[in-house]
């Protein structure tokens, strides 16, 4: 017998884009992988989930005539002192970015993001956006393709949580 108090949680979402499109998703995946949490949705349901350090991939493909369907399934278990999911409803977010379906989030399920926009001369760069819609930090170049600024994004995000904080004296 289930106790109906202890029902799994959901977060379902399909996305049909480009190629590019579908493997910024998986980066924002791959991200929060790396980074230890996971952030789903936009705008007013943003979901955060914590990644425990081992983690099962199970792979499927199948192909039936020409329809191919490949499965990616990550599985791990939460660890006994954390909530597992945390739904958070923040305001519409009306800006000229793309949404990320997927990204990563940090172990205090914060719901500030990442974005990858072009700007006024058409170059690509990113800023970090609090859910109240401050940018907090925007990208000190533009760059000419779009995997330029999501590598630059990723290595902000690999090397700014280990930085030294450093003030300079002032005389």
């Amino acid at each position: 017998m289930t106790d109906s108090s202890e029902s799994p949680t959901e977060y379902e979402d399909e996305l049909t884009g480009s190629r590019e499109e579908i493997a910024t998703v998986l980066s924002g995946v791959v991200d929060g992988l790396l980074t230890g949490g996971l952030r789903f949705g936009e705008d007013a349901d943003v979901v955060s989930v914590g990644v425990a350090d081992e983690v099962t991939l199970e792979i499927e493909l199948e192909a039936e005539h020409d329809d191919l369907n490949l499965e990616l399934e990550l599985d791990w278990t939460a660890p006994d002192d954390e909530s597992a999911v945390s739904f958070t409803e923040s305001e519409p977010d009306e800006t000229d970015a793309e949404p990320a379906l997927a990204a990563a989030a940090d172990a205090t399920q914060s719901v500030a993001r990442f974005e990858v926009f072009r700007d006024r001369a058409a170059e690509w760069r990113w800023r970090l956006r609090h859910r109240n819609g401050n940018i907090i930090a925007v990208s000190g170049e533009g760059y000419t393709q779009k995997h330029n600024a999501q590598k630059g994004l990723r290595s902000v995000m690999a090397n700014s949580s280990a930085a030294e904080l450093r003030e300079e004296a002032t005389d």
